[in-house]
């Protein structure tokens, strides 16, 4: 069973996540262990849109992440200033791309500390992709974005 969260705001476009949709008898058995060492790590996610905002946090806190959500690039950068999260989910905005500039912005912050960068956008096309990688995104990921998806490159990259 896959459950739908949809936005279809006029001025953003559309966004989906897909979550398993499971009953609490079969929720996964993360353990104490791991639970603890997710919640430790800091997602920060950044969308306009506040259906797909509450979305992936929904999404993400019910995987043991913690997270940091906003709808303002400007405010990212300011939470990144206080505290560095370990990877982040940002809507580029295309057609505008105006996400494209968080990025470099994320990794002056970052320096040479590790920071999982991943573009979301509902543009595919070729050069959508390049302009995300060349402004220094790790990832660029078209919605709408899977749970399991999300779930298995976060949990590689915080092994």
């Amino acid at each position: 069973m896959t459950n739908m969260m949809k936005s279809d705001s006029p001025d953003t476009g559309r966004a989906a996540v897909a979550t398993p949709g499971l009953h609490a008898s079969q929720q996964p058995d993360l353990g104490t262990a791991k639970t603890e060492a997710m919640q430790h790590k800091c997602v920060l996610i950044v969308d306009r849109d506040a259906e797909a905002l509450a979305g992936l946090t929904f999404l993400l806190e019910s995987m043991g992440y913690g997270v940091v959500a906003t709808r303002d690039n400007r405010e990212a950068l300011e939470i990144a200033q206080r505290r560095l999260p370990d990877a982040a989910l940002i809507d580029v905005g295309a057609p505008q791309l105006e996400g494209l500039s968080v990025a470099h912005a994320l990794r002056e912050i970052a320096g040479k500390r590790p920071l999982l960068l991943i573009a979301l956008t509902g543009w595919g096309q070729p050069q959508y992709r390049e302009m995300a990688l060349d402004a220094g995104y790790d990832v660029h990921w078209v919605k709408p974005i899977g749970a399991d998806q999300v779930n298995f490159l976060l949990s590689m990259t915080f092994v």
